[in-house]
């Protein structure tokens, strides 16, 4: 069995000499070229960065955004300015359908079709009275 005992609080000189020699990361340090890097320059691991995300999005209404929600918004983009292989690429997949059925965004709002629809309402749409055009005929 390991016995836990409590870490000594440092004091007033140790907490100094800790903040003042903090380590700052220039690219030579990050061989991996990680955007978030460790203070080493290594790899964060999956759930220290899910433990910090939680913490920097506490209490800003953005709870909803997850990791995912970012992969999502990167292939949705880069299928938007590029094409759905560019996409599907840099998430990773090896078929383009994954990255179109979980990831592209669908749009929401469908195409203004008012023009055509209009046809049925029986208005001439040509401005010949001869020739009114599809849809129900007034009756005099």
């Amino acid at each position: 069995m390991r016995t836990l005992r409590p870490r000594p609080t440092p004091d007033g000189e140790t907490r100094r000499k800790r903040s003042t020699s903090s380590v700052r990361l220039d690219a030579a340090d990050n061989p991996h070229d990680a955007i978030f890097a460790s203070r080493r320059g290594t790899w964060l691991s999956p759930p220290n960065v899910r433990r910090q995300w939680r913490a920097a999005r506490a209490d800003t209404g953005l709870e909803w955004v997850t990791p995912h929600t970012f992969r999502k918004t990167v292939a949705t983009l880069i299928d938007r300015e590029a094409n759905t292989d560019s996409a599907a690429a840099q998430l990773g997949h090896g078929s383009n359908e994954i990255t179109k059925k979980h990831y592209i965004v669908k749009a929401a709002l469908a195409p203004d079709s008012s023009a055509i629809l209009e046809q049925l309402g029986g208005r001439p749409t040509s401005g010949d009275p001869e020739n009114p055009g599809p849809g129900p005929q007034p009756t005099a």
